[in-house]
């Protein structure tokens, strides 16, 4: 069986963060007759639910860049791929050595929190303000209550200088990490962090195993997406996606806002 699994924003995603409704008939349609499609994203399950509520996903879903796999009816982790205490340990000794002040995404009494100092708010503002309204930020007032819960993630938007992250977030200290322009805003930086067992390229071949899917075609625009896009049988890149990712994938379709992902699936996927 062949599993499809496409990233969300810049990919399966238009430009203004939806999903056509030519997109959402055509792949329920599919997914309705047995192809199994998914997506793997950097976004929580929360952020992404409401962008794909219309689609009836018959297979698990990737968060946070392969942290987690879920299933998507009831965001129940179904495969973790999470930091050590050693690795959590590393990581608040550079931010607090540096003054870096990053978004931390964590479990508290439960709870799925991001958190961040309320003092350095311009520094995440334009995460915030995307946000609002959701009940998982967390302002806290020192470095202390930053690192609280059981941490899995972080997030420095538009570091100042890279060079002491990237001397600590190395795979040889147990880390992954992602650097990228944001989708939406060429103008802004992402630098990722987690665990390194987690990668969408990790995600997509467990996900493979735990639907018994002998054939992975991956969908990606992202840098984010090279992993996964190589780990594939067949890794699709559409048109508007980085230069770094058309290079690494086998075919080339139709842009985000031309439906790319859903016109190849109803091509080849039947």
């Amino acid at each position: 069986m062949t599993l499809y699994i496409t990233d969300l924003d810049g990919t399966l995603l238009r430009s203004d963060t939806s999903i056509s409704e030519y997109s959402v008939s055509t792949l329920n349609s599919l997914i309705e007759s047995g192809v199994m499609f998914t997506y793997a994203t950097a976004r929580s399950f929360a952020s992404a639910s409401p962008l794909v509520g219309g689609l009836r996903l018959n297979c698990p879903a990737i968060t946070f860049n392969g942290v987690f796999i879920i299933d998507p009816r009831t965001g129940k982790h179904l495969v973790e791929n999470t930091y050590s205490a050693e690795c959590r340990r590393m990581a608040r000794e550079l931010f607090i050595t540096e003054n870096i002040a990053p978004l931390v995404y964590s479990y508290i009494n439960g709870e799925e929190k991001v958190s961040y100092l309320e003092s350095r708010l311009d520094e995440v503002k334009s995460y915030i303000n995307s946000r609002r309204g959701d009940k998982r930020l967390r302002p806290v007032s020192d470095y202390k209550a930053l690192f609280e819960g059981d941490i899995f993630y972080f997030t420095v938007i538009d570091p100042r200088d890279i060079s002491p992250l990237d001397k600590v977030f190395t795979a040889e200290n147990g880390f992954s990490r992602n650097v990228q322009k944001d989708t939406y805003d060429d103008n802004m930086i992402w630098y990722e962090i987690y665990d390194k067992s987690a990668s969408k390229a990790n995600a997509v071949r467990q996900l493979a195993d735990l639907v018994k899917a002998d054939e992975l075609i991956c969908f990606g625009d992202n840098n984010n997406d090279i992993s996964m896009i190589q780990a594939a049988n067949v890794g699709v890149a559409v048109a508007n996606s980085v230069d770094a990712l058309k290079s690494a994938a086998d075919i080339i379709i139709e842009s985000n806002d031309n439906d790319g992902v859903a016109r190849y699936i109803e091509k080849h996927g039947r």
